[in-house]
């Protein structure tokens, strides 16, 4: 009786270890981060556009602008720069 309770204590640790080690290697490697994510790349994206289109606002309309009276061009410009 006692050398199954052994048994099974040495068998419960064994799991445990093998449940809670893996997880020190999903870290990503130092200076490796999580990419950058698409909210936060829209966002840059939209600041770029916004300094496009305050140096010249009619060039960037000609430049983006896809509909007749090109008012979509900030959002078309969003839209490519964050997916590049």
């Amino acid at each position: 009786m006692k050398k199954r309770r052994a048994e099974l204590a040495v068998g419960t640790a064994i799991v445990l270890a093998a449940l809670v080690v893996p997880t020190g290697f999903g870290a990503p490697p130092v200076g490796k981060g999580k990419p950058q994510s698409s909210q936060a790349a829209t966002k840059n994206a939209a600041k770029a556009c916004e300094a496009e289109r305050a140096k010249d606002p009619v060039a960037f309309k000609i430049k983006y602008g896809t509909n007749k009276n090109k008012a979509n061009a900030f959002g078309k410009c969003v839209s490519k720069l964050a997916r590049t």
